[in-house]
């Protein structure tokens, strides 16, 4: 396969960014991070999409979810499982933010996912908690 140039730079820039965190090693930590989160640092509309596998196949979903800044949010997403479509489904859901950035979702009161917001709250990286899944989903903030 011949790679343009484009693409070898890329690789060369990727390989270089992921050399330099490798050099920081265990020496970087979540609570070394000077920014303090909090609930409030995710607050507006936020697009994002989550993919990986379920026990019942693969998954895919693209939504917008809504988040208060004060813990609440609601989600409506349309999703993909194992080639069923379900659109626009709405998912409210409430959240904590600890103040490394790093914090929870929880739906009916038990934890779903993991979270880490990012970019000063413009985004946010999602791991699914079911049992039996291994889903991650980005967001990012479209409206404050």
């Amino acid at each position: 396969m011949k790679l343009t140039r484009f693409t070898e730079s890329g690789l060369f820039r990727s390989a270089l960014v992921l050399g330099l965190f490798a050099g920081l090693g265990p020496g970087l930590r979540a609570q070394d991070h000077p920014v303090m989160c909090t609930n409030a640092s995710l607050k507006g509309t936020y697009g994002f999409y989550r993919t990986g596998s379920t026990p019942d196949g693969p998954l895919a979903a693209v939504g917008i979810i809504t988040v208060d800044g004060k813990g609440n949010s609601v989600a409506t997403q349309s999703i993909s499982r194992n080639g069923d479509y379900s659109f626009d489904v709405t998912f409210p859901s409430t959240y904590e933010i600890d103040a490394d950035c790093t914090g929870k979702g929880f739906f009916d009161g038990n934890e779903f996912v993991r979270i880490i917001v990012v970019d000063d709250g413009r985004g946010v990286f999602m791991l699914s908690e079911s049992e039996g899944n291994a889903v991650y989903g980005v967001g990012r903030r479209i409206h404050k």
